[in-house]
């Protein structure tokens, strides 16, 4: 089974995008494009497992964005739901891949942003902290930065949802919040000189992994981040990492329990195509 998280977001897009085209008050429409994904992965009997981020918790909240949040659509222009595609980064020809949720025009000043929806289980200072660095952010600003007038843009809005049950009242409490993390264009050139200090690590590495050997005592390419490694519920690959120096001498076919398969945004369905250019 994939990751629940993730795809539980995946579909929770589904159901935004819908109302972003179709409008708040059709409840039923949003919640059959959310349950139509999220079926496909996770069946009616595992959702109890899941609990808070669960179908009838996807209900609850699609009530609340129709209660609470009617002026989205009056007080802004939607311009695109679910980007994908490539933005170049630098005149070498290197391009970062994106995939973006939405392009708003603000009615009162026709200022352009993205609202980019994220689902959680609460919103801590760590939640909304984290998001004005992020490459993310800076991602998706410098897609808007090509296709309209800098001026123009004023950049991404986190736009929350956090699912809760009270195991007490046994009742769902759903949570929304939206966390602009604008950035100037000053701002904007210090994440494009941190992508483009993050690609050159990566074409080091990658040059160094094909220089590496299985006789190697250590794998001498990608180091480690090991202060990351337990996040996100802690990595799949701690115990591997663990258990052998040099990977390249396990590497012909998965330990129990893992299996080889390979992320490619170009290859999941979106509503929009776009390979961007410099403006």
């Amino acid at each position: 089974m994939p990751a629940h998280d993730p795809y539980f977001g995946e579909s929770w897009h589904k159901a935004r995008e819908y109302q972003l085209l179709n409008g708040y008050d059709d409840v039923q429409g949003a919640y059959d494009a959310f349950i139509n994904h999220y079926r496909k992965e996770f069946q009616s009997e595992s959702d109890s497992m899941y609990t808070p981020k669960d179908p009838t918790a996807i209900l609850h909240a699609l009530v609340k964005f129709a209660t609470e949040r009617q002026r989205d659509l009056e007080d802004n222009e939607l311009l695109y739901t679910e980007m994908s595609g490539t933005v170049p980064v630098d005149m070498k020809g290197r391009m970062l891949h994106y995939r973006m949720d939405s392009i708003l025009r603000r009615k009162s000043d026709g200022k352009i942003f993205s609202w980019d929806h994220k689902s959680t289980k609460s919103f801590s200072r760590f939640w909304t902290d984290k998001f004005f660095l992020s490459i993310q952010t800076g991602t998706y600003t410098h897609c808007m930065y090509c296709m309209y007038p800098v001026e123009q843009v004023i950049g991404i809005e986190y736009d929350g949802c956090a699912f809760q049950y009270l195991k007490r009242n046994q009742e769902y409490r759903i949570e929304l919040k939206q966390v602009p993390a604008w950035k100037t264009p000053d701002q904007m050139n210090v994440w494009l000189w941190n992508v483009i200090q993050y690609l050159d690590d990566i074409e080091r590495e990658t040059d160094r992994l094909f220089h590496c050997k299985e006789d190697d005592a250590v794998l001498m390419a990608f180091p480690m981040n090991p202060n990351s490694c337990t996040k996100y519920f802690g990595c799949a690959f701690h115990d591997y990492c663990m258990s052998w120096a040099n990977p390249l001498q396990q590497c012909y076919e998965p330990p129990l329990g893992f299996k080889v398969s390979f992320w490619d945004p170009r290859e999941m369905q979106t509503t929009h195509k776009m390979n961007l250019k410099w403006r």
